[in-house]
């Protein structure tokens, strides 16, 4: 360690290499709100989770009784929702009963009159809080009356396209949203959809940073906090490298939303078919598995009280065929485009193939791609 690594303000406990690293980074990149011209804004702080987050059996209830609450139900995200590149909503749903503050209700203005008002223009939605009525009214949190969310200047915001993170990442799953979906108090946000963000946010580079500037939380999780993000450096691109990342990210967005979609019909089949009710993390990750591991883990979660008969084994085995080996082609598409998008990176970061070596030789758990060459 040199001397003058330790200063008063903070000790950076790293090789000098390693420090210069960081500093060129820091100095090179601009920081993410001056870059994108915005702030992080927070979720939705409910008061009262259990009350407005609900699951696709509630909102179905609450729609058959009236459907007229449909303007109301909307998707959104926790933080251990959030996938890379593109988001997906999982059948989590929000009853969104902005504040009077807010938006103009038939009931906005009505004082002692307004609860009567709302349980006639929308008695599903009346019905199902007024289960939580007395958590509601105590709440300190909440809008102009005990039904309503608390006061939120940029609900509009949440319909425009926009880049959504978790606070809590394990990893980087920087995603890209245009179907308005909201997201609570375990997420931030951007108003905006600059694809170059998206990419410098996702790329191995910029965790090498945030590993190394961001609060550490436990098992090793970093807290994406907003004081932390507005600063996070974002290399300028040139407007070769914007327009080579903005199609490479599309092309990327789109291939994910399949991959999802993939994930989603063979789950509900291993369900249906299989009574597979819980998938273990290795058939999350399907598309990294042969046929024999595939059908080996499907036999392992069903047990010895649910042996496989001679058509379920082929079955898995047609299903492996038919659905998984495209996916894996896909992955492996996904990853020549990961790679491409790391290497704008560094090129935006001007990085040497020694800062390069030295990145992948220091990197940290969980880099979002395996290291060149590997």
């Amino acid at each position: 360690m040199e001397l003058a690594q330790l200063t008063a303000d903070t000790w950076q406990l790293e090789p000098k290499e390693v420090f210069s690293l960081l500093e060129k980074l820091s100095k090179l990149g601009v920081p993410l709100r001056e870059f994108a011209g915005v702030e992080p804004l927070s979720g939705i702080k409910t008061g009262l989770n259990e009350a407005y987050l609900i699951e696709h059996t509630a909102y179905k209830t609450i729609l058959s009784a009236d459907p007229a609450c449909s303007g109301l139900l909307k998707p959104y995200l926790r933080g251990q929702d959030f996938s890379r590149w593109q988001a997906a909503s999982d059948g989590l749903w929000m009853i969104v009963m902005a504040s009077s503050e807010n938006h103009d209700w038939p009931w906005s203005n009505l004082g002692a009159e307004a609860e009567a008002v709302f349980t006639r223009t929308y008695p599903a939605i009346h019905a199902h809080l007024n289960q939580f009525r007395k958590q509601l009214e105590a709440r300190q949190d909440q809008g102009r009356y005990w039904w309503e969310l608390r006061s939120c200047a940029y609900w509009a915001e949440f319909e425009r396209p926009k880049i959504m993170y978790p606070e809590i990442s394990w990893r980087q799953q920087w995603c890209l949203d245009s179907a308005g979906t909201l997201c609570n108090n375990t997420a931030y946000f951007l108003p905006t959809d600059d694809t170059w963000i998206l990419a410098a946010a996702n790329a191995p580079v910029t965790w090498w940073f945030a590993w190394r500037r961001a609060v550490h939380g436990k098992d090793e999780a970093l807290r994406f906090i907003k004081e932390f993000v507005q600063d996070l450096p974002i290399p300028r691109p040139t407007p070769e490298q914007r327009q080579a990342a903005d199609a490479t990210v599309r092309h990327m967005i789109e291939i994910t939303s399949r991959q999802q979609q993939t994930q989603r019909t063979l789950l509900d089949w291993l369900r249906v078919e299989y009574a597979v009710e819980k998938p273990s993390n290795k058939l999350l990750a399907a598309t990294e598995l042969d046929s024999d591991t595939w059908v080996a883990e499907v036999k392992r979660i069903r047990g010895k009280k649910q042996p496989l008969s001679s058509a379920g084994l082929h079955g898995l085995r047609d299903e492996h065929t038919r659905t998984i080996e495209p996916a894996r082609a896909l992955a492996a598409e996904t990853l020549k485009l990961e790679r491409t998008l790391r290497d704008l990176a560094d090129q935006a970061y001007a990085l040497t193939p020694a800062e390069i070596d030295l990145m992948w030789q220091t990197a940290p758990p969980r880099m979002p791609i395996p290291p060149p060459g590997a």
